[in-house]
């Protein structure tokens, strides 16, 4: 069991802060790191999966349930590292038990918190969630960590024939802080028609519809490298644009099918052109393989997990 000391005081100063991601920073290739006490989950559970299948998560502003998972998929929960169609680019080391043993992980943060802690965005509560993780895998798992930048394939986002096919951002009425939690992520209780400010994307069966207000293209390459058919790679920023752009992009997905979380077209049958396709026909934008400097974690120490 985990004891949390000061996570009232480390949500406070978040919020007053206009909730800005406090106690963390994003390095190259999106790796999660936390800059100053972790906060922690009120109580945790650790147990040897008994499934063997499978288990949808669970977020809640309360509780955080991962069922079914390896201490690998733990690491990258914590540190937010993209699966890298499973060739453990990205965190090295450790012993082979790490990719064979599954546990069942239940975690739950006080009550008494939860209506602060759902006042942040989507983004904001999932960096908290893996920052508590971080505690969880040092306090019970005993892991000990470092960093180094390797050589590794990514993708480059740069301009495609004929420029852009951007429309600048019209500047839409201030949102209050902590208001709008669509920002760079899925949020399937919203629509197209009500987003405010940064990137929604709708599945309906293969087919995949992204529409962004207001939103950079840092943005876009960031959900770009959170999206299973890029593969986990890093991708970076290199069309020099530094704007804020409205824009709707359609595709039809390769290699994830995921039920429908909002219609947005009658036609059942996939219509879009694949991702890497669609870019540039209706974005003027390209997604180009190079090589590059990508942050890698190396584990130095990890044992099982303690008894709860």
């Amino acid at each position: 069991m985990i004891k949390s000391v000061a996570w009232g005081n480390f949500l406070q100063k978040m919020l007053c802060l206009g909730c800005l991601a406090l106690g963390a920073s994003r390095l190259q290739a999106q790796v999660l790191h936390a800059t100053g006490p972790l906060p922690s989950f009120d109580v945790a559970t650790i147990k040897p999966s008994t499934e063997g299948k499978s288990v949808p998560s669970i977020a809640t502003p309360t509780e955080s349930r991962t069922m079914n998972v390896t201490a690998r998929n733990l690491i990258e929960q914590a540190y937010q590292i993209p699966w890298t169609s499973g060739l453990n680019e990205r965190v090295l080391g450790g012993p082979s038990w790490i990719d064979n043993d599954h546990y069942d992980v239940e975690a739950r943060i006080d009550e008494s918190m939860a209506a602060t802690f759902s006042t942040l965005s989507h983004d904001q509560q999932k960096e908290q969630t893996s920052l508590m993780m971080q505690a969880l895998l040092a306090e019970r798992f005993k892991l000990k960590v470092h960093f180094e930048t390797r050589q590794l394939p990514i993708y480059a986002l740069v301009l495609a024939k004929g420029g852009p096919k951007l429309a600048v951002a019209k500047e839409s009425p201030s949102v209050a802080e902590g208001d709008d939690r669509q920002r760079g992520g899925v949020v399937p209780s919203l629509s197209a028609a009500n987003l405010r400010k940064g990137v929604l994307v709708l599945y309906q069966g293969q087919e995949a519809e992204m529409t962004a207000r207001e939103a950079t293209l840092d943005q876009l390459v960031h959900w770009l490298a959170g999206y299973s058919e890029i593969g986990g790679r890093t991708v970076v920023n290199q069309t020099g644009l530094t704007g804020t752009y409205d824009f709707t992009l359609r595709w039809s997905r390769e290699r994830l099918t995921m039920p429908a979380q909002q219609s947005f077209t009658s036609n059942p049958e996939p219509e879009a052109p694949a991702l890497f396709t669609s870019l540039p026909e209706q974005l003027g934008l390209r997604l180009i393989s190079t090589k590059g400097p990508v942050e890698v974690l190396v584990i130095d120490h990890i044992e099982r997990p303690s008894e709860n």
